[in-house]
C-alpha cells in the first residue's frame, strides 16, 4: 500500500517532496500519520477507501528509535481560493 519513492534512502528519513503545485491558486499540504504500524496501515487504508488520498501517495513507514511507532508522510496540492 505504501510507495517507496527512494529505495536508496537509508537515512531513515521520509522522502523529499517531489511535486510542485501546478496552478498559482494551489498550495501544498503535508499530512503525517504517527502510531503503531498496524494503526498507520489502517488509517492509510481508510483514507484511500474514502478517496481522500491514495495509499500509494504515502511514504514508507519509518520506525521511531526505541518505540513501537512509525511515521508516514504524504503531500498533496490543494486549491486555496
Amino acid at each position: 500500500m505504501f510507495i517507496d519513492r527512494d529505495s536508496s534512502n537509508d537515512s531513515g528519513q521520509p522522502p523529499e517532496d517531489d511535486f510542485a503545485p501546478s496552478f498559482s491558486n494551489e498550495e501544498p499540504v503535508k499530512m503525517t500519520l504517527t502510531g503503531t504500524r498496524r494503526a498507520v496501515d489502517r488509517m492509510v487504508g481508510l483514507l484511500h477507501r474514502h478517496n481522500i488520498i491514495s495509499g500509494s501517495e504515502w511514504s514508507r513507514p519509518v520506525p521511531f528509535k526505541n518505540s513501537n511507532e512509525v511515521i508516514s508522510v504524504a503531500s498533496r496540492a490543494i486549491q486555496v481560493d
